[in-house]
């Protein structure tokens, strides 16, 4: 199988952060060249191009209505007299939630059901297997998997704060074992199926990783999000939805 070179860019949260400085200067120019402009209009330009400066970028496709929408918000909560403790809770959710997604590059997705009903379908029917959901969100996939294979093993790793107590518990009634680890530490030696919803970012680090360490006949499966350059042998196309095509490749 060919391996995947990795490419070194800055963190999308760097990325992100020039964008909108870059974006800010550029508007400001417009004030400075005499366009008439309130508060408001000139929240609304910013982010319009700070979008336009993203989408050129090639950052990743929740970026750019981001930066759309980032200093109208703040222009808008500022009008608005927002008390600061409504400010820290959000922030505070938003951390628990999503806290780990600038080191990632991963946010939160959930595997729908009738993906899940796919993945059951996966998993050898005769055989006692180990398998694993990189990134396992709330838990539901593992969990469902467990309760119509009892006699496999289901595990799953997850880094941010929130998603992962409510996996351990809900994953962890069913007789699951969640951990809360950065997926690049797990030894996927030790699984026959590796299942993976994440982002493009992470994939071609998480391919090398799978070639290097993965047994000979073990699944790595991932939905919604090819590896770039490596044909999988399976493709199965679950709906028409975004991010409803499993890729499966046996090593």
């Amino acid at each position: 199988m060919e391996r995947t070179r990795l490419s070194r860019r800055p963190s999308p949260a760097f990325e992100a952060g020039l964008t909108q400085a870059a974006a800010a200067a550029i508007a400001l120019g417009g004030l400075i060249a005499g366009i008439e402009m309130t508060l408001a209009q000139w929240a609304v330009v910013q982010g319009a191009i700070a979008m336009r400066l993203a989408t050129f970028c090639g950052a990743a496709r929740w970026w750019p209505p981001l930066h759309l929408v980032f200093v109208p918000a703040l222009v808008v909560a500022q009008a608005a007299h927002i008390a600061p403790e409504w400010w820290a809770a959000a922030f505070v959710a938003l951390l628990l939630i999503y806290g780990s997604t600038f080191r990632t590059q991963v946010p939160l997705f959930l595997t729908a059901r009738q993906v899940r009903a796919h993945l059951s379908g996966l998993i050898a029917p005769n055989r006692t297997l180990r398998f694993i959901d990189l990134g396992c969100g709330l838990g539901t996939v593992i969990a469902a998997l467990k309760r119509q294979r009892p006699e496999c093993e289901f595990d799953g790793v997850e880094l941010a704060p929130l998603p992962f107590l409510v996996s351990r518990v809900l994953a962890g009634r069913a007789g699951c074992h969640v951990e809360r680890r950065d997926i690049m530490a797990v030894d996927l030696s030790a699984y026959d199926v590796v299942y993976a919803f994440l982002s493009p970012a992470p994939m071609p680090q998480l391919w090398a990783k799978a070639q290097r360490e993965m047994r000979p006949g073990s699944l790595f499966i991932s939905l919604g999000f090819a590896v770039p350059h490596a044909e999988p042998q399976q493709v199965i196309r679950v709906s028409a939805a975004a991010r409803h095509t499993l890729y499966v490749w046996r090593m």
